[in-house]
């Protein structure tokens, strides 16, 4: 099959440092790239899990200072918050 060429923008220390690594494991860019498409098709997904770090651990600690600071301490009884029940 012919190959094509592609271009994509990233930042140069990221290029860098990748560079770098998939030089320890003996691949090139071009071929950690290939190896990262074929994979995909292969999963017919992103073939790592995608996360984001938490930076609250509860929604109660997400929603503080929310709706005029309400004391979300109330949700665990389901008791009026703000004029309405939250079961």
């Amino acid at each position: 099959m012919p190959a094509t060429t592609i271009n994509v923008r990233v930042d140069e220390d990221v290029k860098k440092d990748v560079e770098e690594l998939f030089g320890n494991l003996g691949l090139n860019l071009s071929t950690a790239v290939n190896i990262f498409f074929r994979q995909s098709l292969m999963e017919e997904a992103i073939p790592f899990q995608i996360k984001f770090k938490r930076r609250h651990k509860t929604l109660k600690e997400r929603l503080k200072g929310v709706n005029g600071g309400y004391d979300f301490e109330e949700w665990d009884t389901g008791e009026s918050v703000g004029g309405e029940v939250v079961e």
